[in-house]
């Protein structure tokens, strides 16, 4: 039971799950209605952040043990369990070509093609160009909405506020989270932002950022491009929230509170 719990921790059950519900919610701004395609889209995310998560835990055993010791592919120890990890993988990814050359087109199964690419590259190589792994992080999370408009064939202006809100939360999350991860990445030669340029200045980064992210999403409610409960969700549920983390990273400078707030 408990190696079956290690699976699921790595998945990140919750994680998948969220990424699937952001697939019905870009359908549902796109008043889209066809079910059928959206459970497919949703079921083919879900599986692709599954892989990501296990590629991730993967390429980061080094780092791990620095940073998060107690991790399972790393508390483990155990070839085995590396083994059926890698299985659950390649059974993931098959269902994913499966699906996608079913249900899809060329086009989206370029695109599909191009983030997993970017996944597969993003720790051993982008991760050590300061903020070039941040922004392609940042980037492969917000296509969950790009994906619906390739796929349903709708313009990207539709969905545009929510690709660029979801980039700017997710770079601000990943930088802070590179805070958090300064010792083991430093000892792992991994050149962050935060190892290069330290906690101090990484602090006015994402300041920067979530101030662009405030002032941007809140533009679309000004412009009459969404209602007031948009504006009462987004302030309630993501700036209260966002700031409330830069005040406590200000008042608290250290990694341990990076490590408090990821």
């Amino acid at each position: 039971m408990k190696q079956i719990f290690n699976y699921f921790y790595i998945i990140r059950p919750l994680n998948v799950l969220l990424s699937g519900l952001t697939i019905f919610l870009a359908s549902y701004i796109l008043n889209e209605t066809n079910y059928y395609i959206i459970f497919i889209m949703s079921s083919v995310v879900m599986l692709l952040c599954a892989c990501a998560n296990i590629i991730n835990d993967l390429f980061d055993i080094n780092t791990d043990r620095i940073n998060n010791p107690n991790r399972p592919i790393i508390a483990s120890n155990n070839a085995n369990f590396n083994y059926h990890l890698k299985f659950i993988l390649t059974l993931f990814l098959l269902c994913v070509i499966v699906l996608s050359n079913i249900y899809f087109d060329f086009y989206t199964n370029i695109f599909l093609l191009f983030i997993f690419l970017l996944i597969i590259i993003y720790t051993p190589i982008l991760k050590r160009i300061p903020l070039i792994g941040n922004i392609v992080i940042s980037l492969i999370i917000s296509s969950v909405f790009i994906f619906p408009i390739i796929v349903l064939k709708y313009h990207f202006d539709n969905l545009l506020y929510p690709i660029l809100l979801t980039f700017l939360l997710t770079l601000i999350r990943e930088i802070i989270k590179d805070m958090a991860d300064i010792n083991g990445d430093l000892q792992c030669s991994i050149n962050t932002f935060p190892v290069l340029f330290g906690i101090h200045y990484s602090k006015y980064l994402v300041s920067l950022l979530t101030i662009l992210l405030i002032g941007l999403s809140i533009y679309p409610y000004y412009i009459y491009i969404y209602n007031f409960k948009y504006l009462m969700v987004l302030v309630l549920y993501v700036q209260i929230p966002l700031v409330g983390c830069i005040f406590y990273l200000w008042k608290y400078p250290s990694f341990q509170s990076c490590v408090t707030l990821t």
